[in-house]
């Protein structure tokens, strides 16, 4: 099984509560997908495999933060 593979078995519940948490139910499932696309190109740039939840999170972190921004751009904008 790939690391991703792995990685979505056991936080993908989590990731997407905590992503729940802080946006809309109806983009909770975009996000998490989005999470997972930067997980599985960036699982290479972990170098201590004892941070990944914490790198888990603040990929997680960091997708919510662009998902507000580009938000409040298309407002500023529109």
């Amino acid at each position: 099984m790939k690391a991703s593979e792995r990685i979505w078995r056991e936080y993908h519940t989590r990731l997407a509560a905590f992503i729940g948490g802080k946006v809309a139910n109806d983009s909770v499932d975009d996000l998490l997908q989005e999470v997972f696309i930067k997980i599985h190109t960036r699982i290479g740039t972990l170098k201590e495999g004892s941070k990944l939840e914490g790198w888990l999170y603040q990929i997680t972190r960091n997708t919510i933060i662009d998902h507000y921004r580009s938000n409040q751009k298309s407002f500023l904008s529109g």
